[in-house]
């Protein structure tokens, strides 16, 4: 049974050890010490931890191992004093991907769950020891590379079979090797990716390029089209023009034989009027 009296401190108001309390909950009386540096809430039967955690905003180790915690609440990346969290032998399944905000965070201990996953964001945390030993994991995130130099303690020993077709079983304990492993695995995926962003590229760009060559052909079929219409205006302009020319030249040659037949005419009637004008003269 618990003893809610047992809840409080040491003198100092920083440390509140409840190890082997039978507690199934986190009273609201221990979380309302905002003070606490340290607090140690193992071999319980907790599990979970309430969101209401993040109110310990001084705390920089939290023990809660040994429990039958099932997930740790996402509310405790608001935490950015933590420095140790302690959560092996419990049954986590997943980590919350606000762990990746804590800064401070340096050790996290996880074994002993049945972790089949880690969150991407765990690699923009600082850690130095990262314990992950007997759970369920096939893989371990990429960005875990960005640690190297940090993290000098890791171990992932007797997890699921597939981690070793990646990480080879003798170097399970080995940091060094497994973030110089991890960053090769980062940097091909990095360089597959920017190959499949620019072969995604090249097809647009062939796309477009088919589109501009269709409009192309398109465009040069008009103009075809507009050139042999202009051909043809072209021609009945020519035929108008030349019919002109004729018409105007027949014209020209009718006025002429029109003068010249009245010109005839006018000296043959002058030739008459002067034969009449004789023969009256001859009377």
């Amino acid at each position: 049974m618990e003893d809610t009296d047992n809840f409080e401190p040491d003198s100092s108001g920083t440390l509140m050890d409840l190890k082997y309390q039978g507690l199934s909950v986190v009273d609201p009386q221990i979380l309302s010490y905002t003070t606490l540096v340290y607090l140690d809430v193992s071999f319980n039967l907790l599990e979970s931890l309430p969101d209401e955690i993040s109110l310990l905003q001084t705390l920089e180790e939290l023990h809660c191992c040994s429990n039958k915690i099932a997930a740790l609440p996402e509310s405790i990346g608001s935490i950015q004093s933590l420095r140790l969290i302690k959560a092996n032998n419990n049954m986590l399944i997943s980590l919350p991907k606000s762990l990746g905000q804590l800064q401070s965070l340096k050790s996290l201990v996880l074994s002993d769950n049945i972790l089949t996953s880690l969150p991407d964001e765990i690699g923009n945390c600082h850690l130095e020891s990262l314990l992950l030993e007997n759970n369920s994991l096939c893989r371990l995130p990429l960005s875990l590379a960005l640690l190297k130099g940090k993290l000098t303690q890791l171990d992932v020993t007797r997890n699921d079979e597939q981690m070793q077709t990646t990480l080879p079983i003798q170097i399970h304990q080995d940091a060094q090797s497994i973030l110089w492993i991890l960053a090769l695995q980062r940097e091909k995926t990095h360089c597959i990716e920017t190959l499949k962003t620019d072969v995604k590229l090249l097809q647009h760009q062939i796309h477009s390029s088919s589109e501009a060559l269709a409009e192309a052909k398109q465009q040069i079929a008009e103009l075809e089209q507009k050139k042999k219409s202009l051909e043809d205006d072209f021609e009945s302009v020519r035929y108008f023009l030349t019919v002109r020319y004729l018409c105007r030249e027949l014209r020209r040659k009718a006025l002429e034989l029109w003068q010249s037949v009245r010109r005839a005419c006018a000296k043959k009637y002058s030739e008459r009027q002067a034969k009449i004008s004789a023969q009256v003269d001859a009377v």
